[in-house]
């Protein structure tokens, strides 16, 4: 899994997880809401209903002390609206003892229908007045249905609130586990996350000291992190080669210095023994010829020598090549470190932007809740309007007070659900802070880490440098065995000649000896390139004593 997909599977969850929570109990409230609604409309139509018999007593009894035609179209309008109002409340009906009480009622009306309509048509005072009195029986069965209806209505109201109890119980519990879960993950992964670029930026400070004996901890991820301390790892491996061949190089050098040293004064040496042989030469032939002997055999080895000398400085001269090139390859390993923690740096900068998003999605859900903060406050209001107006009402709006109270009480609880509901998402808010603060500080860990990477790349400039010295002191050594080498063939070929001719020996004395200065003067500048040569290979030996393989 990615490093980009990590975090946004972090910061996705809990907010989905939330959504769902919230949708869960607007789902529960408004089913409640549904069922309250249609058992306070029945209470409201029997209120009605109860009204409109009363106002059918009063028509009737207005009829019985004054017969006119507008107290006989209240009548007729009263009866219509008993009748519409009952057709209207039956659906609402719904258990059996309420069914026979609406049938009582419906029985009755149905009944004071047809007498008032023949005691209307016959102008019957006495009996216009029985069939007032007898509505008191509609009455009494209209407040039966009322208390049937209103026991239902307050049985419902207990099982209302235990549901709500268990809509906030269980809102609360997923919220707590939702919170638990939230952080235990960030946790989780924040660590997963962390942990190994500690240990690579630790690694890198080891390093940096010159400790190359670090070993990494295995990675079983495969995001990007896995692939920067792959390519760590790597790095330590092919620079502790370089390191190791340089090492090996510089005390082949050393060697070879010491040898060359060795040789040039063998060669001092020789020269000085033709200058004593050529101050012989004037004390006798026979002493002449056996002294250009010795200078012919101490010019061959003088020569062997050099021939020596010189493949030693080519061997030393390879070594140089092959150093240099293991040093470019250990710049170039730091170069690609140096890329992989610039693409880290860059994976973290789009974490911090992906956080950033998060944290504004948190403020809109916060918005959310407030809207809906805001409705349950205009529904407590809109039930103490209705308080307000069943008080007006009197001993008929009792009933729907009750609704009312219980109305602006659900209210009241859910904007108490949303109120924790809303600092959960803040404390996510605050949790996504906090991450990003992690990140940051991430951030600031992989810089460090690029700042080490690129001093190391600088050390390895530095050693390619005095690997290049050491390469043009070597061509410079082969140049001067050359050129000994050709003198001492010179040096051989006269004493050949003196070794043949004695006379022709004893008149070029004078030539030889200032050959022979000539020779030690070179043999002195073979020995200060010897010394120099000596000199790099023991800075070098220092340069890398630092690091430790």
């Amino acid at each position: 899994m990615k490093f980009k997909q990590k975090i946004l599977m972090i910061s996705l969850i809990p907010l989905l997880l939330s959504a769902c929570i919230i949708g869960y109990n607007i789902i529960q409230l408004t089913a409640l809401k549904s069922s309250t609604e249609e058992i306070v409309d029945a209470l409201v139509k029997v209120e009605e209903l109860n009204s409109a018999a009363k106002s059918l007593q009063k028509s009737l009894s207005a009829y019985s002390l004054n017969i006119s035609e507008s107290n006989k179209n209240d009548i007729d309008s009263d009866l219509s609206n008993m009748k519409s109002l009952h057709d209207s409340l039956s659906p609402s009906v719904t258990n059996k003892e309420q069914q026979v009480i609406s049938q009582q009622l419906f029985h009755k009306y149905e009944e004071i229908f047809t007498e008032t309509n023949k005691a209307l048509s016959a102008q019957n005072i006495a009996e216009i007045k029985r069939q007032s009195l007898r509505t008191k029986g509609m009455q009494n069965d209209v407040i039966e249905l009322k208390r049937s209806i209103t026991s239902e209505y307050l049985m419902m109201q207990e099982d209302l609130q235990t549901k709500i109890n268990g809509i906030i119980s269980i809102s609360i519990i997923l919220v707590a586990f939702l919170l638990i879960g939230s952080i235990l993950a960030t946790f989780f992964f924040t660590n997963r996350i962390v942990h190994p670029i500690k240990q690579i930026t630790k690694n890198a400070e080891e390093i940096a000291k010159g400790n190359l004996a670090v070993r990494l901890a295995s990675v079983t991820t495969r995001d990007e992190i896995a692939a920067l301390q792959n390519s760590f790892e790597q790095m330590t491996v092919n620079l502790r080669d370089v390191i190791t061949h340089v090492s090996d190089s510089s005390n082949q050098v050393a060697a070879s210095a010491e040898e060359l040293m060795a040789s040039a004064d063998e060669t001092m040496k020789g020269t000085e023994l033709i200058s004593s042989s050529i101050q012989l030469v004037s004390d006798g032939a026979d002493q002449q010829t056996f002294m250009s002997d010795e200078s012919a055999r101490s010019a061959e080895e003088s020569s062997n020598a050099v021939t020596q000398i010189a493949k030693q400085a080519n061997a030393v001269m390879e070594l140089s090549v092959s150093t240099n090139e293991k040093t470019k390859q250990g710049a170039e390993f730091v170069q690609e470190t140096v890329s992989q923690m610039q693409s880290i740096s860059t994976s973290v900068d789009e974490t911090d932007k992906a956080l950033i998003i998060l944290n504004d999605r948190s403020k809109e859900i916060v918005h959310v809740l407030k809207l809906i903060t805001d409705i349950a406050e205009q529904t407590n209001l809109l039930a103490l309007n209705a308080a307000i107006e069943a008080a007006r009402a009197g001993e008929a709006g009792k009933g729907f007070a009750v609704v009312a109270d219980e109305v602006r009480k659900l209210s009241e609880q859910t904007r108490n659900s949303v109120s924790s509901i809303s600092g959960i998402a803040s404390e996510i808010e605050l949790d996504t802070e906090k991450t990003v603060a992690s990140i940051n500080d991430v951030k600031e860990r992989v810089n460090a880490g690029l700042e080490i990477a690129r001093h190391t790349e600088e050390t390895f400039h530095d050693i390619l440098v005095s690997v290049e010295l050491v390469k043009e002191q070597v061509s410079n050594i082969t140049k001067v065995s050359n050129d000994i080498n050709d003198q001492m063939v010179q040096v051989s070929t006269h004493a050949q000649e003196m070794s043949n001719v004695a006379k022709i020996t004893a008149d070029s004395s004078n030539s030889v000896a200032a050959a022979s200065e000539e020779q030690l003067a070179s043999m002195e500048e073979v020995t200060a390139a010897a010394v120099s040569l000596a000199n790099l290979a023991e800075e070098l030996q220092q340069r890398i004593s630092k690091f430790t393989v």
